[in-house]
């Protein structure tokens, strides 16, 4: 049966760094230390999820690298030749707002592989700039929230982490607000071209 998965990001980063993030080479989920992984499979109330996860994350990470080569922006347009990309960016603010519906035939695979896709835009992130990622999975209750921050990537326990979650949600809203709204849209494609251009 068909899994499928719901991404959103809202950070803020200058177009010159956007751009720097597109051109960069996917790096390998197993470039980040297999105990940061663990935070993904920390927050599932299902005991026994969590307990799979964790016995599988060695697996998994090693999966989700088979599947990563190429640039960010080879990934990303894959994504919106597909209709599964929503992203607007604004210019002066640096807002950046990304939307993924996607299928995913792997469950763990493809939560580290959205993950890891996202992950690379803190590596060229400068002060100031940070966000907030955000993975709903259609297969069981809950929500991995990841905060990026420059050169730092860390998973949210929403249990443990109550306080700083709500903060990173209240200026994801305001990054929200910052960014294109619906009526001045483009597509996703259009938007990744211009910036690679």
């Amino acid at each position: 049966m068909a899994r499928y998965i719901t991404v959103t990001a809202a950070v803020t980063v200058a177009e010159p760094r956007l751009r720097a993030y597109l051109r960069a080479p996917l790096a390998p989920a197993s470039a980040w230390p297999e105990s940061d992984w663990t935070g993904l499979c920390i927050p599932w109330t299902d005991r026994a999820l969590r307990d799979r996860y964790l016995a599988e994350l060695p697996a998994a990470v090693a999966e989700c690298d088979s599947w990563l080569d190429g640039d960010h922006a080879d990934h990303l347009l894959e994504l919106a030749e597909h209709d599964d990309l929503g992203l607007r960016h604004d210019g002066a603010t640096g807002a950046l707002v990304l939307g993924l519906d996607t299928r995913v035939d792997f469950e763990l695979p493809g939560m580290i592989w959205a993950f890891t896709l996202l992950r690379g835009l803190a590596e060229v992130m400068a002060e100031g700039d940070g966000g907030l990622v955000e993975l709903t999975p259609d297969w069981t209750a809950g929500t991995v929230p990841m905060l990026l921050a420059p050169r730092r990537s860390a998973f949210l326990d929403p249990a443990r982490d109550a306080a700083a979650l709500a903060r990173a949600r209240d200026a994801a809203f305001d990054v929200r607000c910052a960014a294109p709204g619906p009526e001045e849209d483009e597509p996703a494609a259009g938007l990744l071209g211009r910036l690679l251009a």
